[in-house]
């Protein structure tokens, strides 16, 4: 069972697994703005099917799982993983080109902290639940300055954070019948092949089109290998707790990268309401009880 205070963990320890997890939440970020600006080259379903697709390659040829993990019966909870993680992909990018970057990682953000709100029967969640709706309502009031949100990129951001969900529930099972570095590349080649449709007609422009190509291929280590080495060298170093308060960073660290990468602004109001979100979710964090002595402890969301 892996303690939330993490004991065996050094200052050093958490100040590098620290500097790791933002190095991986940064990544993404560069990488989903990098995404953005190819959208008119390959179109958003185009730039998904190659990011999970070469992502997809990208994890096989490094963690190289051998065929011993194709045990019988795998495929069942492989194949709802995999397509969770398609669908949670898929919508991120159909949102990306309606919606700022911040909001819709905030929108997205919202599936993995409503699911650790569920079910809670604590007076004090009440007040982050709270948190939540404020937020929610803050970023899709008509705004003077930046006007109505398309409803499209509302409604594909929240699937996407329908889809974590799903990811959050299927990983957990899947991570206790095989490593997490396998199951992760079998998911991403799962998705990957699901996608297909999308990826195909993506290469030709994307051979045609070398530095784009190349920028592709950038896309895939940025959004997808390099966050997850780094986010598994961090969690060898910071505890449940720790994972969680840095990871409610997301959503603002989403609406920085857009403003300084990609020139997007927010409100005031639609920024107070992305701070909600990320303040409900340390919130919770912050405030959880330590589980029993014998019980497990979920992988951080």
């Amino acid at each position: 069972m892996v303690s939330l205070d993490h004991p065996t963990s050094t200052r050093l320890d958490k100040l590098g697994g620290l500097a790791l997890l933002i190095g991986g939440i940064s990544s993404f970020q560069i990488g989903a703005a990098l995404a953005k600006g190819l959208f008119p080259l390959f179109g958003a379903e185009g730039m998904v099917g190659l990011r999970v697709g070469l992502a997809a390659v990208i994890l096989l040829i490094v963690v190289r799982p051998g065929p011993s993990v194709l045990r019988p019966g795998l495929w069942r909870l492989l194949l709802p993983y995999g397509a969770s993680m398609a669908v949670m992909n898929f919508a991120f990018y159909v949102a990306l080109v309606r919606l700022p970057l911040g909001l819709v990682v905030a929108f997205e953000f919202m599936g993995p902290l409503s699911l650790a709100l569920i079910g809670s029967r604590r007076l004090l969640d009440l007040l982050w639940a709270g948190m939540v709706v404020s937020g929610l309502y803050l970023l899709l009031r008509p705004d003077h300055v930046a006007g109505h949100l398309d409803p499209i990129g509302v409604i594909a951001a929240l699937i996407s954070a329908v889809g974590w969900v799903v990811y959050i529930l299927t990983g957990t099972r899947i991570g206790r019948v095989m490593p997490a570095a396998q199951a992760t590349t079998l998911g991403m080649t799962t998705a990957g092949i699901l996608l297909l449709p999308w990826l195909l007609p993506a290469l030709v422009p994307a051979v045609t089109h070398p530095h784009q190509g190349i920028a592709a291929v950038g896309v895939a280590i940025l959004s997808s290998a390099v966050p997850y080495i780094l986010d598994m060298m961090a969690m060898r170093k910071l505890g449940p707790r720790d994972l969680g308060i840095l990871l409610s960073l997301e959503p603002v660290l989403g609406s920085i990268s857009g403003l300084l990468l990609l020139g997007e602004s927010l409100s005031v109001a639609r920024w107070l309401g992305v701070l909600c979100i990320a303040g409900a979710s340390a919130g919770n964090v912050l405030t959880s009880r330590k589980p029993p002595p014998d019980g497990e402890t979920p992988p951080p969301l």
